[in-house]
């Protein structure tokens, strides 16, 4: 028996359902999703299924009783090899599971379902499939500005922004950009590339909109942020990716395993230091 912990934003959850999915249907041995309500509610619920055609299932009491037992042991340091994630035989799956191995299948596990877009968003989805070399800049900063983040993940710099369009006008000189961000009016005072839209967020959509929209982008620009990673990993096949291959201000943080080999990292330094 395997539980999986649910948990974090929607790029975690990303993460985290697709670990489930593929215990599930390697059917091994039966696994439950467990939607933890604390981590989920600081994020405000379980997104993905906002905007994925994915269903949860009903979680028995039993299995809840079981987490709560299992984060006790944990807590005493007791039984490590139930909650141990690096071990096959554990119990409780909580980490992140930002591993290669677990996104074989995401694409196929992670269908867009039919959102409800704003005018604002459909006009931004027709001039993203009229645009043969469209490329997605994400800029994330938000929560990263936070005094308790951003020594941990900082924040990708206007060089690594520059260098990271040049590689890929460098091949498609003509590409244009739509600018994504958590902070649209800094992107737009601070990124002056010519040739870029910069899209503006619309009350009545869901944050999965622009995952979805960026999603539809040939080219991508990431942020040290998973929300950018699946933009770039669920879009169709044949762009250039780059991404900062740093990803972490904290040189003790690992970096994740979770890139194609074909991505481009660059390695640049992530500031610390919330630009105004």
């Amino acid at each position: 028996m395997k539980i999986v912990c649910l948990k974090g934003g929607l790029g975690n959850q990303l993460f985290e359902y697709c670990r489930y999915r593929q215990l599930l249907d390697d059917g091994r041995e039966r696994v439950w999703l467990y939607l933890d309500p604390r981590r989920l509610k600081s994020h405000r619920g379980a997104l993905l299924t906002e905007g994925f055609d994915v269903r949860l299932p009903r979680v028995p009491l039993l299995v809840h009783a079981l987490v709560l037992g299992v984060k006790l042991l944990r807590e005493l340091h007791l039984f490590p090899h139930i909650y141990d994630d690096e071990r096959d035989d554990c119990l409780l799956i909580d980490d992140y599971s930002q591993q290669r191995r677990f996104l074989t299948r995401a694409i196929d596990y992670l269908p867009f379902r039919q959102l409800s877009l704003s005018p604002s968003a459909q006009a931004v989805r027709s001039l993203i499939a009229a645009t043969p070399d469209s490329t997605f800049v994400h800029v994330r900063r938000g929560d990263y500005l936070h005094p308790t983040n951003l020594p941990h993940f900082g924040l990708c710099t206007l060089d690594y922004y520059a260098a990271a369009v040049r590689l890929v006008r460098q091949q498609h000189p003509s590409a244009h950009l739509f600018v994504f961000s958590d902070d649209i009016e800094w992107a737009r005072r601070h990124l002056t590339f010519p040739s870029a839209t910069f899209v503006t967020h619309d009350p009545a959509d869901a944050d999965v909109v622009d995952l979805y929209l960026m999603s539809l982008c040939r080219h991508h620009v990431l942020a040290n942020s998973t929300f950018s990673f699946w933009a770039a990993h669920l879009s169709a096949p044949g762009g250039i990716t780059v991404y900062p291959s740093r990803w972490f201000a904290d040189p003790t943080w690992q970096v994740p395993d979770i890139f194609p080999e074909h991505w481009l990292g660059l390695d640049t330094p992530l500031s610390t230091l919330a630009a105004p």
